[in-house]
């Protein structure tokens, strides 16, 4: 254990748990540090993917718990990632504002642990689109959306042939793809985008999440774009 010098004004017993406290917070950042070291980039982020490539941290005296804590009648999802040492870090997120809770506690356990996505695992940005496919995908820009409430502006275009693309279904792979997307981001970003998803799309007050509303490319592209102008308003501007 580290021995603090002692000081007048500082009783022994709390330099004591002082030294145990940042000999606690060293095991558990050597033992990250051991295991990031060897562990692979996933293609999931779902929790059954993340706990599987955790293992090896689990082996070095890792734990995690993932609960709902009450705060104030409201719920969080929390995930703490603790050491045998006795140290811990966690993450949490306001529950009701994920889509699957599942999935945000696998996302927020690899944040923790420090797992990768496999970027073969990450969506594909699209091309640029013309305005005739940004308009058969049923998609506007996300800042005028809250302000959009004529009947045409949800109503996909036909395709080629007489089939609406925007309406095709998406494949599994692509609807989680879309869902690692929208997780990753900041809680303000991604609240952005579930209100403008709802008003848009028209999602039913009672239904508790978007998740299992994004089904077809109008919702992808929807989603694509907002993500477009999110990353843009990021980018420092040009001098």
């Amino acid at each position: 254990m580290t021995q603090i010098p002692a000081r007048a004004d500082v009783p022994a017993g709390a330099l004591e748990l002082l030294g145990e406290k940042g000999g606690a917070e060293r095991a558990l950042t050597a033992a990250l540090a051991s295991f990031q070291e060897q562990v692979k980039a996933i293609p999931s982020l779902d929790l059954a993917a993340v706990v599987e490539a955790a293992r090896p941290a689990f082996a070095q005296g890792i734990a995690f718990s993932s609960q709902l804590v009450d705060i104030r009648g409201r719920h969080k999802l929390r995930v703490t990632v603790m050491h045998a040492g006795g140290a811990e870090v966690s993450s949490e997120e306001w529950a009701d504002e994920v889509d699957d809770p599942l999935q945000a506690s696998g996302w927020m356990l690899a944040m923790l642990l420090g797992i990768p996505l496999a970027k073969q695992a990450l969506p594909v940005e699209p091309e640029a689109a013309s305005a005739a496919e940004l308009a058969s995908a049923g998609m506007q820009r996300p800042a005028l959306l809250a302000r959009t409430s004529s009947p045409e502006a949800s109503e996909p275009c036909a395709g080629v042939g007489g089939s609406d693309v925007a309406l095709e279904p998406l494949t599994a792979q692509e609807i989680e793809a879309t869902h690692q997307r929208i997780l990753a981001l900041p809680q303000a970003a991604r609240r952005e985008l579930t209100t403008a998803f709802r008003e848009h799309f028209e999602v039913p007050r009672n239904a508790r999440s978007i998740g299992d509303r994004i089904t077809q490319h109008q919702h992808s592209a929807f989603i694509d774009r907002f993500l477009e102008e999110f990353e843009g308003a990021q980018a420092p501007a040009e001098p």
